[in-house]
């Protein structure tokens, strides 16, 4: 790609530098975007469409706006693409923050099940009576699948975080 020195003007691959002047209207008309041309150009810098088209044949404006054209695309297309993924990183992070609470609420419900239960089972025996084995064993298996859930819950955010870890590898972070 050419590269622009202000002092000696534009250096387009072995052809006849630009003078500053002929730079300047160059900017003018890479700058008007979608609405490029000549005749605005002339008007602007106040001489002929004529004399802008010479420039703009002898030093290839419309190969080199074509050039700056695709690369802003593809910079702005840059930009888009990390914009997106940083939304999608936060909008992990807070699924993963979800499901922790979730697994801490499911465990210390388990944790208050055991509780009760143990609590239920003393007061039971003090009183002379035991419970049934159907009920010792429902209460068991509540209290096992509450703790399951809470594990599983738990699993989900820490994987949850590899995936983050991920994301802020790809962005740079």
């Amino acid at each position: 790609m050419a590269v622009y020195d202000h002092n000696q003007g534009f250096d387009t691959s072995g052809r006849s530098r630009e003078s500053p002047e002929a730079y300047g209207y160059f900017v003018t008309y890479m700058e008007l975007g979608r609405s490029r041309s000549y005749g605005k150009v002339g008007e602007i810098v106040s001489t002929t469409e004529g004399n802008i088209r010479k420039f703009a044949k002898k030093y290839n404006w419309r190969e080199r706006c074509a050039q700056y054209d695709a690369d802003q695309v593809r910079a702005n297309f840059a930009d888009a693409k990390a914009e997106s993924q940083k939304k999608h990183k936060a909008a992990i992070k807070r699924f993963r923050d979800e499901q922790m609470n979730r697994a801490q609420g499911m465990g210390d419900l388990a944790d208050l099940m055991m509780e009760l239960t143990a609590e239920k089972l003393m007061a039971m025996r003090a009183a002379g009576e035991l419970p049934s084995e159907q009920s010792i064993s429902n209460l068991a298996k509540t209290v096992a699948s509450l703790a399951d859930m809470a594990m599983n819950l738990q699993a989900t955010g820490l994987g949850i975080d590899e995936l983050v870890d991920t994301l802020e590898t790809e962005l740079g972070e």
